[in-house]
């Protein structure tokens, strides 16, 4: 199946969502960030990302899990100021992420739209969306009468992503037994 994806959703005008401000953490401008990438290095120093709402911002410093950084942005150095960036989101546009990303990897927001089918050729569905569910990426794929399958992104269950044809190749768990 190759390289997990790198990126959680897709805005309409071509950017991604790579975090998401939590709020500030003590007194001197960091913020906690709640991560939507899974890309090394995406909040290390010297990184700009765009904030909704109010432009662009560069990373002066990380620290912490990677699961929940706590990063410090120029020009924000009270927590009185840090307040302002709460709830908002950041995003790289979608060619920044594809240099990004390793080699063979895809991006989450290049799933959504793509036909699934299982090895035989049957029609599933189409992916709607993705979930990080534990330590598995989830694939929502709805059918053509609107119902849901969830679908983990598990080497057992995905068998192939095509990303120039637009089509994912995958066996529902139920059929594993």
């Amino acid at each position: 199946m190759g390289p997990r994806s790198t990126s959680r959703s897709i805005s309409d005008d071509d950017t991604l969502v790579v975090g998401e401000i939590r709020g500030p953490h003590g007194l001197r401008g960091e913020v906690r960030i709640d991560p939507r990438t899974d890309v090394a290095g995406r909040f290390a120093a010297g990184a700009v990302l765009t904030c909704d709402g109010l432009g662009p911002l560069t990373v002066a410093s990380c620290r912490g899990p990677a699961a929940q950084p706590i990063v410090h942005f120029d020009g924000y150095d009270t927590r009185e100021r840090a307040e302002i960036l709460r709830d908002r989101l950041l995003r790289v546009t979608r060619a920044d992420a594809r240099r990004s990303v390793a080699s063979g990897a895809v991006l989450w927001a290049d799933l959504v739209g793509m036909a699934v089918q299982d090895p035989q050729g049957r029609r599933l569905g189409t992916v709607r969306d993705l979930i990080r569910a534990g330590g598995a990426d989830v694939l929502v794929v709805i059918d053509e009468a609107g119902r849901e399958l969830l679908l983990p992104m598990l080497d057992s269950v995905v068998r192939a992503i095509d990303v120039a044809d637009r089509r994912i190749v995958a066996t529902p768990q139920e059929e594993l037994g």
